[in-house]
């Protein structure tokens, strides 16, 4: 144990499970950070567990992280050569934690059945408390956890260390763990990992930078092809496609917010400028203060024209479940998974859901998880656009088109999304007159811009939402019944947060998400239960700004508290078992399925007060 105190673990344990206070540096920081997550989640530490994934489940989950497994499977193989002779086991785990694959010793692998740490089970910190797998994804950091640091009592048998594993976008893959017995875990294996997850996420960058312009960057010119490398690929117009590890950090992007970059904006120099000054011989770049040697690698190879539509052969959908999606605060995993299919059939996803439930989000999750991640995901605001520029905003123009345009023109939103996925947010706000010309673009599949010209094909898949009721739209007349009948194939809601049952579940994943497990902050338990019985009327919107700012708030290694809220808020949480109406009560008890307890749950009060709500006898 990497502990500072002298106090023996049993003791911090005692402690920290009663809620008296811990000497400094009791335990290391990833260690109790993960403690005060899992116990701001209610988990016991004599429970959490949960059910083994079927054999046809687990293969399904295997076949929907191919994309990562099978270019990992080389640098696996020489790291189980490294771990079977020391008694240990190579787990490989999902970006949720559920273990896909397991190798090793086969006398600790026996072992390893015991504490159900094999294929097929979920070991995040959600069902399985504080261990190396689960803690790595939460905090996107590599983790070590031996013995009694473990959350849950059984797994003090146990030494771990994981890395997090991220793709060419900086998106959460999976995890990489070695598990054993403390004394056969040592720093060689540890370092073995740390080399295993570079070599993958090497190979993963060259991959997606194949038909892309990598750029190379490092302040020494010697080290250009070294890990501490910045890596970054571009297409031919200079949109950043990916980066390793080094490149995020320069590009200020995080872990699992991936967001547009684009060369010039980086650099202060078109790629095209570059390459006519440079070609692909050394030259430099400069950020801010940093001054780079960079290289340019021209693309490995030509990227392949896509034949015109009609020509394409109809092919089955195949979208992968619902579990190659990241975690969607709000969006249930079925749902997602009908979704992706949908999209990935080229059938329009009409996505409702009250303000502020996350619909921008299952969007972009959709196009990550879908066959088309690589190419563009344009989104549009229906409601933002001035109703005079959204024709020109959507269709584009020609030079001169209109008074006041521009006198290069413009390509318009929808030729932007050729070849990806156009999402059109607020649909049910866009103006009648468009409504036509959209619905002609959808059935042709072509684009004419204003001003005239030749059409344009156009291969793009479709993604709308809105909060409003299209059914009462077209009925008053404001939305045409033929454009509502061509998006509205199978119309998906998502649930409003107040109906969850897991929102401090959600609230801690959206904390960690904004680097709350890095800086050690953690929701305590009483703030959880709070969480779950507040009405939430702003949903997820009102939640994530709520987190936001609580966290800027809060100094590193923090518990956020009801003292942490806002007063009116607070006043409002602290009151709300009392404010729900007994019929808003017994309607959620329906909704429950009977279930008294996770009814409860939900309003953050006690089984014997909802039944005394209802005037019933407890059972």
């Amino acid at each position: 144990m990497n502990a500072v105190s002298r106090l023996p673990l049993d003791e911090i344990r005692r402690r920290f499970f009663t809620d008296q206070p811990l000497p400094g540096q009791a335990l290391p920081p990833p260690i109790l950070h993960s403690w005060q997550r899992c116990r701001g989640l209610g988990l016991p530490a004599g429970g959490g567990g949960g059910d083994k994934l079927t054999a046809m489940e687990l293969n399904q989950r295997q076949e929907a992280n191919q994309d990562w497994l099978a270019p990992a499977a080389p640098a696996l193989a020489g790291l189980f050569e490294q771990v079977a002779s020391r008694q240990l086991a190579l787990v490989v785990a999902d970006s949720r934690g559920l273990i896909l694959d397991e190798s090793g010793h086969i006398d600790f692998l026996n072992k390893a059945e015991q504490l159900a740490l094999t294929p097929g089970m979920d070991w995040s910190e959600a069902a399985r408390g504080t261990n190396a797998i689960g803690t790595a994804l939460a905090a996107i950091d590599s983790v070590l956890v031996r013995g009694a640091e473990h959350y849950l009592e059984r797994n003090r048998v146990l030494a771990c260390a994981a890395e997090p594993l991220l793709g060419p976008q900086g998106q959460l893959l999976g995890a990489l763990d070695i598990s054993g017995a403390s004394r056969k875990l040592g720093q060689p294996q540890i370092l073995a990992l740390q080399a295993a997850r570079g070599q993958i996420e090497s190979r993963l960058l060259e991959e997606a930078a194949r038909h892309g312009w990598l750029l190379c960057l490092h302040a020494d010119p010697r080290l250009l092809d070294a890990p501490s490398a910045c890596k970054l690929a571009f297409d031919g117009d200079g949109r950043l496609l990916a980066a390793n590890r080094p490149g995020l950090s320069l590009c200020g992007l995080e872990p699992g917010r991936w967001q547009a970059r684009h060369f010039a904006a980086l650099f202060g120099q078109s790629l095209e400028h570059w390459l006519q000054r440079h070609g692909q011989a050394l030259g430099a770049l400069q950020i801010g203060a940093q001054r780079f040697s960079a290289r340019l690698k021209p693309p490995a190879a030509a990227p392949i024209a896509s034949p015109p539509r009609a020509a394409r052969p109809a092919q089955p959908a195949k979208a992968p479940p619902a579990a190659v999606l990241e975690p969607l605060d709000g969006a249930p995993p079925e749902l997602c998974a009908t979704a992706l299919k949908q999209l990935e059939a080229d059938i329009p996803v009409l996505i409702l859901g009250e303000t502020g439930t996350g619909k921008d989000r299952l969007a972009r999750a959709l196009h990550a998880a879908g066959s088309r991640r690589g190419q563009p995901f344009i989104a549009v605001n229906c409601a933002a656009i001035p109703e005079g520029l959204i024709e020109a905003e959507l269709f584009g123009y020609l030079p001169g088109a209109y008074t006041g345009a521009s006198r290069q023109g413009s390509k318009g939103r929808l030729r932007e999304a050729d070849g990806g996925v156009l999402f059109l947010d607020e649909i049910g706000d866009m103006p009648l007159a468009l409504q036509a010309r959209l619905l002609r673009v959808l059935q042709e599949r072509e684009v004419t811009p204003l001003g005239g010209g030749p059409a344009q094909q156009l291969d793009i898949r479709l993604i709308c939402a809105t909060h409003r009721d299209l059914r009462a739209k077209v009925a008053e007349g404001a939305f045409r019944a033929d454009l509502y009948y061509r998006l509205c194939h199978y119309p998906l809601s998502l649930p409003p947060l107040r109906e969850r049952g897991d929102v401090a579940a959600i609230a801690q994943r959206m904390l960690d998400e904004m680097g709350a497990a890095r800086r050690g902050i953690a929701l305590s338990a009483e703030l959880g239960r709070a969480f779950r019985g507040y009405r939430w009327p702003g949903n997820l919107r009102e939640l994530a700004n709520l987190l936001a700012t609580l966290l800027a708030l809060a100094d590193d290694g923090a518990q956020l508290e009801m003292r942490h809220l806002p007063a009116l808020l607070r006043a409002d949480m602290e009151n709300q078992g009392h404010a729900v109406p007994d019929s808003a009560i017994a309607d959620l008890l329906r909704r429950c399925g009977g279930n008294a307890s996770a009814a409860a749950r939900a309003l953050g009060i006690s089984r014997a007060t909802l039944y005394r709500r209802l005037g019933k006898t407890a059972k």
